[in-house]
């Protein structure tokens, strides 16, 4: 199992500063948040799987094993790329545009590799204006830090065909795609095809592959347009597609593996508040199923209770995730293999005890800080190619 990962650094401090305007929950301490990270990619690599970080793959083949620059190819790649998030504003001094262009191209000759990764993350823009003295320039500096990419899930989904990239829902988020894009044509698996349009949304949190079938959640962050296109263009190679229908639409509850996940073909975990709704309630869910012949799907079940479609249909047992724990994250956990899963460590004794009875192996992981920008083990991991989990 190969997983691709980024390590939150300095391109996080502006969004604890001021989480609302981040996506975050709360504020959390930056440097904490990375040893988390670090903490879980080694649990990861213990548990057997391959861990590949964005910062090594932009970095791949561009410095030598003393740190120095290496020129070639991957370097000319990360130039032009890190060229597309760095910004010259000249509107001061318009008559300055073409020099000032040049002398952009000539920094980023210069630069190292690391600051060439520094400028994708951190996107600034130097507004330039005239003084009189000195070096004859002054500036003021803005960055608009990609601080949400250490969600790895949510720029592209892997599919039973190949990687999609997404189109991301927040203004804030947009840019990331274009960064997962770049790593996965790096690391030779180019993606087979991407989310466009108006009004198509699509986030891969909302995403969970099961078995040789697949759950997609249509709401706060995905849209039906979006899926609509994934089936299509037969992006998905699922037998069959079920769409969650959320019309909640609570940050809280903002991808479907923030309340459902999947542990086994046979056992999945969904949120109390969920599992108890009503069809008169807001947090009632509803699914429509879509089967593929032919590399074309068909709409064959419609707004039906997603609980009795869980359990009747499907013949699943479901686990209630109780409300503590639900805030905890406890539905956002990696399932890595047949009942064997990452989670946050911190659950109720109850939950514990509900997953033990399931036979569930459980490594608890510890991510308080990190939890804090809205997600979770599920959130932060991609896993790359099409292998069946369960």
């Amino acid at each position: 199992m190969t997983i691709l990962m980024h390590e939150p650094t300095e391109e996080l401090f502006l969004g604890v500063i001021h989480p609302d305007a981040a996506l975050f929950a709360d504020y959390f301490n930056v440097d904490r948040a990375s040893w988390e990270h670090r903490n879980y990619r080694r649990e990861l690599t213990e548990a057997g799987a391959r861990v590949l970080t964005v910062r090594e793959i932009l970095l791949e083949g561009t410095i030598d094993e003393e740190g120095n620059a290496v020129e070639g190819p991957a370097l000319d790649a990360l130039r032009a790329f890190a060229g597309q998030f760095l910004v010259y504003n000249t509107d001061a001094m318009p008559a300055q545009s073409e020099a000032q262009r040049n002398y952009k191209e000539e920094v980023l000759r210069r630069s190292h590799p690391k600051d060439l990764v520094r400028i994708i993350l951190l996107q600034p823009e130097i507004q330039l204006s005239q003084t009189e003295g000195n070096t004859g320039f002054a500036a003021t500096y803005k960055q608009r830090p990609m601080m949400n990419l250490f969600y790895m899930r949510d720029q592209m989904i892997a599919t039973f065909r190949g990687l999609v990239i997404a189109r991301m829902h927040s203004p804030q988020r947009e840019v990331e795609s274009r960064v997962a894009e770049f790593c996965l044509n790096k690391i030779g698996m180019p993606p087979i095809g991407r989310i466009s349009g108006e009004g198509a949304y699509l986030e891969g949190g909302d995403f969970l592959p099961f078995g040789n079938s697949a759950f997609i959640g249509c709401g706060l962050r995905t849209t039906q347009k979006a899926i609509d296109q994934l089936m299509e263009n037969d992006w998905l190679g699922a037998d069959k597609l079920m769409v969650v229908h959320d019309n909640w639409l609570e940050q809280e509850q903002m991808h479907l593996d923030t309340y459902f996940n999947c542990i086994d073909r046979d056992l999945v975990t969904l949120s109390a508040n969920r599992y108890k709704a009503g069809p008169d309630s807001s947090q009632y869910l509803t699914v429509d199923v879509y089967e593929r012949k032919d590399g074309t799907y068909r709409k064959t079940v419609e707004r039906a209770c997603f609980v009795d479609y869980l359990e009747k249909t499907l013949g699943v047992t479901v686990i209630p995730i109780a409300r503590p724990d639900e805030l905890n994250y406890a539905n956002n956990y990696l399932t890595i293999g047949p009942r064997r899963i990452m989670a946050v460590a911190g659950q109720s004794q109850e939950l514990q005890q509900a997953l033990a009875d399931n036979g569930v192996d459980v490594t608890w992981v510890p991510l308080p800080s990190l939890t804090q920008g809205y997600g979770a083990a599920h959130c932060m991991t991609q896993i790359l190619g099409t292998e069946e989990v369960f």
